[in-house]
């Protein structure tokens, strides 16, 4: 990734013929393969829910669920839908032949980049951009040794702890995408969860994602509960200016 991109003016834009959807983009994620030479980009858009577009009332859909769409280049979509209760067709994958891209069209990329971001190198000019109302962008690199895959994800730091007497950070922000590098990419639907992010070092985070969660004995639904610890990688924090 070698620009930064304001993710509050940022958005994908389909060109239709039937909807054409503007969507804000909350976090991207590149995927470079060693082995390959190849590399792959994601781009996960703010969540909405279930409507009856374009209807002259009921505008809502009665059984409403929760949806997050993910682009992955301008070929495939990949849609997570939250049910209550939990609904195995929670995840989707829809590619440029499909039933959703002949209703929105092709995705086009409407980016605004930041004319500077500065690399925070310690945590005084972590909590130091932090106070001083400075825009924050975070991005972790995961590498897998066994697969030769690399992710880097960035995103807009929604949430900061900060401590000044002991000097010290944590983010907590998301959602965020989580690869899952272990698997292949050729089952894309496999491959990312939607999650939330916390590390307060540049050696390790914390994912959580969302799953299906069993909240009585017969009751499922959907909740970031899947907790996924110490995940070796390398945090960084950049204060943007535009």
């Amino acid at each position: 990734m070698d620009y930064f991109i304001d993710y509050g003016h940022s958005f994908i834009q389909t060109l239709g013929p039937e909807n054409a959807v503007r969507f804000l983009i909350e976090s991207r994620m590149k995927i470079f393969d060693s082995k390959t030479g190849k590399s792959t980009d994601f781009w996960q858009a703010a969540s909405c829910k279930s409507e009856n577009t374009f209807a002259k009332k009921n505008l809502f859909m009665e059984n409403n669920y929760n949806f997050l769409p993910v682009f992955v280049e301008e070929d495939s979509v990949i849609i997570f839908r939250s049910y209550v209760p939990w609904n195995e067709n929670y995840v989707s994958l829809s590619d440029k032949n499909s039933t959703t891209f002949s209703i929105w069209g092709k995705p086009e990329f409407l980016l605004k980049r930041f004319e500077k971001a500065t690399l925070l190198e310690n945590c005084e000019e972590i909590i130091n951009a932090t106070h001083w109302g400075l825009v924050l962008i975070g991005r972790t690199e995961i590498f897998d040794e066994k697969t030769g895959v690399k992710a880097i994800v960035e995103y807009p730091v929604k949430t900061m702890n900060t401590n000044v007497e002991r000097k010290i950070y944590q983010v907590d922000t998301g959602p965020v995408l989580y690869p899952h590098l272990e698997k292949k990419m050729q089952s894309l639907k496999d491959f990312v969860s939607i999650g939330y992010i916390a590390f307060n070092t540049e050696g390790f985070a914390d994912f959580i994602i969302e799953q299906p969660t069993r909240v009585a004995d017969n009751i499922v639904i959907p909740h970031f509960s899947g907790i996924i610890r110490n995940v070796v990688c390398r945090n960084l924090l950049y204060a943007a200016k535009t």
